[in-house]
């Protein structure tokens, strides 16, 4: 069996709790409000690309007067977003036994900025996310860039993503994958890491 080094995590939907969008559940709004303020977190692509920035995607939505006070919340949402502690554990106690643990992310520059310098993602060696490089992951060159910059072997790497895109993406480039399913009970990801030789 190919000796397994480098566990790689995705952010959304795994390390983080659900969508982006699902902090609007913390705030104080009526209905109406919360429906209108979705359209920050619709069509992040060009956040996610490094083609702008959180206040620019606020400024570009023309919300009413009236749901400026929401403003700092929505371009620091973050801040407020829910970690998966069993994940964050699971980091821990993989970087205890040895393995370099990596994240790969499509996200934007201001929430990474936060998450790297989060003491619950001390353990992380490497962070490759797509504003860097206006890519994302399904186009294949994220994960190239996750190898050339840290030297890595693909045989030797394990991703865990929520998205089959994105697990495809990475086995054509002869990496493991493992689909993480926010609902299902963490110790499925713990059997299929034991299984490909992981110790956890």
């Amino acid at each position: 069996m190919i000796t397994i080094k480098n566990i790689i995590f995705d952010l959304g939907s795994v390390i983080l709790k659900g969508k982006s969008v699902s902090v609007l559940e913390k705030f104080n709004m009526d209905d109406k409000t919360h429906h209108a303020l979705k359209k920050f977190f619709i069509d992040c692509q060009n956040l996610d690309l490094g083609k702008e920035s959180l206040e620019e995607k606020y400024i570009k939505c023309n919300f009413p007067k009236e749901y400026e006070k929401y403003k700092d919340d929505l371009i620091h949402y973050y801040q407020h977003r829910d970690m998966n502690m069993e994940l964050i554990d699971c980091i821990h106690k993989l970087k205890e036994n040895g393995y370099n643990i990596y994240v790969l992310s499509d996200n934007n520059k201001e929430s990474l900025n936060y998450y790297k310098n989060h003491p619950n993602f001390k353990d992380i060696d490497g962070w490759v996310a797509s504003y860097e490089y206006g890519t994302i992951k399904k186009d294949g060159l994220l994960f190239d860039i996750l190898m050339n910059k840290f030297n890595l072997d693909a045989k030797e790497c394990y991703f865990i993503d929520d998205k089959i895109e994105n697990i495809n993406e990475a086995e054509k480039h002869g990496i493991k994958g493992y689909i993480f399913d926010e609902k299902e009970d963490t110790n499925n990801l713990y059997q299929d890491m034991r299984k490909n030789g992981i110790r956890i």
